[in-house]
């Protein structure tokens, strides 16, 4: 009979600790919505052809017949579920309530179970930290997967896969814990649940055909004979709601769901194209409710397969989207289409370099339009079939709506190599990123800020400038203005204003630092409140921000020490401090930058 057992662990080995729980289940993303995520981008990498990936989940307990038996499955884990301090009460006493997972029209676990081939059956199963994904592929990091057994709240799982051009499933189960010690003898931290051993001692999934009809039947699983990957998560979470993945699904997947390629089913609930529309009315309730949004994702979505009406010329050097790539006669075109709150869709080439020195010239399709009135400003930020929400930022501001849809397989690479775990947001000091790529950091600073870019084109807005943004550090005045006034004109006195309360302030700090305050302002703020820090040291004749490099400072890692109140801190960047506000007496400090430099503070909050 199939049954749990862990390896003993070898003394001589470094003792390494599971310490990525926490990417899938943060301020940033939840649980989940995590679980949402990795199910949905792991499935959609695995698409057998052109068919619609279909996803199902389905939440439900045990029958009380099954009960006894289905309990007894986690006996000989309980020992080790106890040492590492986890509730094993779970298994006697909790209602045994299951998440199943099921994908169709996916090639399932393919490779040889019993070999290192690399295929998509040993990387799922007996790889941590690394993945055997690229190009067009959305995972890069082989951590993912860790959703599922955080998932539970006895950090296992079972998986149950039909390989494509095969008619016969496969079972197996794994459980993620910790180090641990029984007794007087030490066990890694992956176990797993299998059926028997091969020649090489590796473990084996259950092939027996009536042991698995009989499992499948206790907990759910619908896949008999067609190809794709069944999961089955005994004891989930009790956030984990088929409610909240209903709004997981919306929140993330609506590009893919509107262009036809993704269906979705929660219990009962069917979530496609033509269903979309009712389902998000019914469930989004809230300030981030836009039914117009919608209506614009479909928009791009049907366009997508078009020509673009636009196309930026390919500039001879590194240079960010501007209006001088484009003919005089395109950029009016594209200005009258905006004007008449039509969709304008600009394709923007990018040249990349790869580190063995291959070129790639890839493009990413921009999509905007003017938002209906009283509508809220929308943005999408999408690598192939994923949304990127922590990207929306680098559009902030703008009144308009606007999608970034990168395809090409090409970008999508290099985008994929740049993302971090739970794919919520992109960094140009990502390590995969700066291992194959040339100069990342400046080719993905154009693309996030290609949409503001194009915004400024179509709408007349010119670049973003904030006179004040380093006041509080310094304010010199320029006598040569005065000077240099025309004359013949008469000066305009401006209207008496009452000064604006800010929100907060930025202060010098002793011993190479500085602070962030909060003013008058602040009591007009709505909490939650988002503000986006950066921080460099400045150089003549370039912006600061631009030319910052981690060997000055790194806030990824220790150099600076950042001590905060009624707040949470993030760092997407080596130089860049994201908040997030919870009251109006919060507090940050950072200290530890060269004293011999000086030191340049920008501050924005986001709306």
């Amino acid at each position: 009979m199939p049954d749990w057992s862990f390896e003993q662990r070898d003394p001589r080995y470094i003792e390494q600790e599971l310490t990525q729980r926490d990417q899938f289940n943060n301020d940033e993303v939840t649980l989940a919505e995590a679980i949402v995520r990795e199910v949905i981008q792991n499935s959609a990498d695995a698409a057998l052809d052109a068919t619609p990936v279909k996803v199902r989940f389905s939440i439900h307990e045990i029958s009380p017949a099954d009960e006894q038996q289905f309990r007894q499955r986690f006996s000989a884990l309980r020992p080790h579920l106890v040492a590492c301090k986890i509730n094993a009460w779970e298994t006697d006493e909790k209602k045994p309530r299951i998440l199943v997972i099921e994908d169709f029209a996916t090639k399932g676990l393919t490779g040889e179970p019993g070999s290192l081939d690399g295929g998509n059956f040993h990387s799922f199963w007996r790889r941590h930290g690394r993945s055997g994904k690229s190009g067009r592929a959305g995972g890069r990091w082989g951590l993912g997967k860790l959703v599922y057994s955080t998932s539970s709240d006895i950090r296992c799982f079972f998986g149950l896969t039909v390989q494509a051009g095969k008619t016969e499933p496969l079972l197996m189960g794994q459980a993620v814990l910790a180090n641990h010690e029984i007794g007087n003898k030490k066990y890694v931290a992956h176990g797993f649940w299998f059926g028997s051993r091969n020649a090489d001692g590796m473990q084996m999934p259950v092939d027996d055909r009536v042991f698995i009809d009989a499992f499948r039947n206790q907990v759910g699983v619908s896949r008999t004979t067609q190809s794709g990957l069944s999961l089955v998560i005994p004891f989930v979470n009790d956030k984990i709601t088929e409610d909240v993945i209903v709004r997981g699904v919306i929140e993330n997947y609506y590009f893919p769901i509107l262009a036809g390629r993704l269906v979705v089913e929660v219990g009962s609930i069917v979530i496609e194209a033509k269903s979309f529309g009712t389902v998000a009315k019914q469930t989004m309730i809230g300030a981030k409710d836009n039914p117009d949004r919608y209506n614009f994702v479909e928009q791009v979505s049907a366009r997508l397969s078009d020509e673009p009406a636009f196309e930026s010329k390919l500039p001879a050097t590194a240079k960010s989207l501007a209006a001088d790539q484009f003919d005089d006669a395109q950029v009016s075109k594209m200005k009258d289409c905006y004007g008449r709150g039509e969709l304008v869709h600009v394709r923007m080439p990018i040249r990349l370099r790869r580190k063995d020195g291959e070129e790639k010239i890839s493009y990413v399709d921009l999509f905007m339009k003017p938002p209906p009135e009283n509508s809220k400003p929308f943005v999408l930020f999408a690598r192939g079939s994923i949304t990127v929400p922590g990207e929306t930022r680098y559009f902030g501001g703008a009144n308009a709506y606007g999608a970034f849809v990168a395809s090409q397989e090409d970008i999508v690479s290099f985008l994929g190599d740049a993302e971090n775990p739970a794919h919520t947001t992109w960094s140009g000091t990502a390590e995969k990123l700066t291992a194959n790529w040339r100069s990342p950091g400046q080719a993905l600073k154009f693309l996030r800020y290609a949409l503001w870019d194009l915004y400024t084109i179509v709408s007349d807005q010119g670049d973003r400038k904030d006179e004040d943004a380093l006041i509080d550090f310094f304010s010199i005045a320029d006598p040569a203005k005065s000077e240099s006034r025309k004359k013949g004109k008469t000066a305009v006195a401006p209207p008496d204003l009452p000064p604006r309360e800010k929100a907060f302030r930025i202060q010098k700090r002793g011993q190479g630092g500085f602070a962030i305050v909060p003013g008058p302002g602040v009591l007009n703020w709505e909490f939650p409140k988002s503000i986006r820090v950066r921080v460099a040291y400045d150089v003549l004749g370039a912006n600061p921000f631009n030319k910052h490099s981690p060997l000055d400072f790194d806030l990824t890692g220790k150099d600076i020490d950042v001590e905060t109140t009624n707040m949470t801190v993030s760092t997407p960047e080596a130089n860049v401090l994201e908040l997030s506000v919870t009251s109006p007496e919060f507090l940050l400090e950072a200290k530890g930058f060269d004293t011999n430099r000086d030191l340049v503070v920008d501050a924005k909050a986001r709306p």
